[in-house]
C-alpha cells in the first residue's frame, strides 16, 4: 500500500505553507514524488495533465516545438519553483512539453483537492492568484526584453535576476557570483537568441571587466557601465 506523502514535507512548499494540517492531510493523500533522469520527458505538449509540480531538486525546461523540429525554451524551473498550476483553473493542455535538465526530484500535486480547497480558502486562493500575478509579469518583461531589448540588455538582466536582482529585487552588492542552470545553448533559446550570440556577448562583456566567465560559472564584477545595453 503506498504511504501518503508527509504532510510536514508538504507544509514546505511555499504555496502550501499557511494551511491547516486537516486540509494539508486530504492534498498528501493524493500527491506523489517523481524522478527523472537528464533529458527525460515528463509531460508532452497536449497532454491533459490533472497534475502541477513543485520542483524540489534539479532544472526543467519548459519548450515548444515547431514543424521543423526546432524548440524554443520558454521558461526555466529550478528547486523551489512550480509548473503548471496556471492549468488548475482552465482544464486545457498542457501547451509546452517539459524536459529534465538534470537529474530532478519533483512533487505531483493532483488538481482535484486543491481546487477544493482554493473554493472554501479564500486566503489560499489569493496567494495562488498572487503567484500566477507574478508569473504573469515575469511573461510581460520577456516580451518586452524580446521586442526591445538587445542582445546585451537581455543577458545582463537574466544573470541579474539569477543573482537575485533585476527589476523587482534588492541592488546588487558587487562582485557576485553565479551559476548558469543548465547549459549556454539552452539558456540562448531562453533569451531568443542564436548560441553563438550568447557566447559572443559573454566575451565582450568579460573583455570589459563587467563579469568573469569559468564555466558555468559568472562572477558579475561589476555594474554594467552606461552605453553598455548598446554592445
Amino acid at each position: 500500500m503506498r504511504q501518503p506523502f508527509p504532510v510536514s514535507e508538504l507544509a514546505r512548499i511555499p504555496l502550501f505553507s499557511e494551511i491547516d494540517t486537516a486540509d494539508l492531510r486530504l492534498i498528501a493523500e493524493r500527491v506523489r514524488t517523481v524522478t527523472a533522469r537528464k533529458g527525460e520527458v515528463l509531460v508532452e505538449a497536449g497532454d491533459l495533465h490533472r497534475w502541477f509540480y513543485f520542483v524540489c531538486q534539479g532544472h526543467v525546461q519548459l519548450v515548444v516545438s515547431a514543424a521543423t523540429a526546432e524548440q524554443k525554451v520558454i521558461s526555466l524551473v529550478s528547486a523551489g519553483q512550480t509548473f503548471g498550476d496556471a492549468l488548475l483553473f482552465t482544464g486545457r493542455p498542457y501547451p509546452v512539453s517539459v524536459i529534465a535538465l538534470s537529474p530532478v526530484t519533483l512533487v505531483a500535486i493532483p488538481h482535484e483537492p486543491v481546487l477544493r480547497l482554493a473554493h472554501h480558502s479564500p486566503g489560499f486562493a489569493l496567494r495562488m492568484a498572487g503567484g500566477l500575478a507574478q508569473r504573469l509579469h515575469q511573461l510581460v518583461s520577456d516580451v518586452e526584453s524580446y521586442a526591445l531589448h538587445n542582445g546585451t540588455q537581455r543577458v545582463l538582466a537574466y544573470l541579474e535576476r539569477l543573482a537575485g536582482g533585476g527589476d523587482d529585487g534588492p541592488p546588487l552588492r558587487y562582485p557576485v557570483r553565479v551559476e548558469l542552470p543548465t547549459d549556454k545553448g539552452i539558456i540562448a533559446s531562453r533569451l531568443s537568441l542564436k548560441p553563438e550570440t550568447f557566447s559572443r556577448v559573454l566575451r565582450r562583456l568579460s573583455d570589459t571587466g563587467t563579469l568573469t566567465v569559468d564555466g558555468r560559472r559568472i562572477t558579475l564584477m561589476r555594474a554594467p557601465a552606461a552605453g553598455q545595453g548598446l554592445l
